[in-house]
């Protein structure tokens, strides 16, 4: 009976050992202090790799590159990153983007590819992206914005650049100055008419990023785009309008089967509607 005993425990052992020890065959490439990296992460890296490049180059560079995360995360293990709380925050945000992100391509995959007629009426509607495509220079001023935004209102009295930067200056707000250009193709109509409608040489204000941009248009010219590569921009706008529709109709249909509860003073204002962002696809 011991000698039976004896015979499983070693067993056991053999199994454990036999199990600790990784090797770098079969669908496993490499293994990095016992983890493993497998075939299919390292196609995943090569999977934007340029056409016509080296491929045994571009495999090895691309293999390395894995090897190298593996041994900073497993420095950052080693330090407790993984149980730190901001770090498990913001990773439980990562996955929740990428999940909805596949919902998005998994949801979207059957929109249709626009028709030839549903191209020729896009173009026909959005002249200010083909016929009438207008490129303008803007003279720009770039500044962080300040902790009370509020600050801000006082640029309102200034009605040229220059007036911008002694305002901001007398604020202690650093600036940098540089040129700039906007494109009538890929502005929204509203925010364009809105700019192109000021009188000549007023500034404009857009805080993006934590940063605040002033700008004043100094000229322009027109671009047109027409045939094939305006076919293109057009279909590639209409998906992406269909895709932007699925994506809000998909967040309303959740929210009105949902039961949400807020703590007092969190909850939205009554009629607000949130809007979903349109999925990666």
């Amino acid at each position: 009976m011991r000698s039976k005993a004896l015979t499983i425990v070693i067993m056991a052992s053999a199994i454990a050992v036999t199990g600790c020890k990784r090797s770098a065959t079969g669908q496993v490439v490499a293994v990095v202090n016992g983890e493993e990296v497998s075939l299919s992460e390292l196609n995943g890296e090569l999977k934007n790799a340029p056409a016509g490049a080296d491929k045994d180059a571009i495999r090895t560079a691309a293999l390395q590159s894995l090897v190298n995360r593996k041994l900073l995360v497993q420095q950052a293990r080693e330090r407790g990153i993984d149980k730190d709380p901001e770090y498990l925050q913001q990773q439980r945000r990562v996955n929740d983007e990428l999940m909805i992100n596949m919902l998005g391509q998994q949801v979207t995959k059957n929109v249709p590819v626009p028709s030839a007629s549903d191209i020729d009426s896009f173009i026909a509607q959005h002249p200010e992206m083909f016929a009438q495509r207008t490129i303008y220079s803007l003279d720009q001023v770039v500044f962080p914005l300040p902790a009370d935004p509020s600050r801000l209102k006082a640029l309102e009295a200034d009605h040229t650049l220059d007036a911008v930067v002694k305002r901001l200056t007398s604020m202690s707000i650093p600036t940098q100055r540089q040129p700039a250009k906007l494109d009538s193709g890929g502005t929204p109509a509203q925010f364009l008419k809105t700019v192109t409608d000021l009188p000549a040489g007023e500034p404009f204000v857009v805080a993006t990023g934590g940063r605040g941009v002033v700008s004043v248009i100094t000229g322009k010219e027109t671009q047109p785009i027409a045939g094939d590569p305006a076919r293109r921009i057009a279909a590639e706008a209409i998906r992406r309008a269909a895709v932007g529709d699925i994506a809000q109709k998909q967040l309303k249909q959740a929210r009105d089967g949902a039961k949400i509860d807020y703590q007092p003073g969190f909850a939205p204002k009554a009629g607000a509607t949130p809007k979903a962002a349109a999925p990666t696809t």
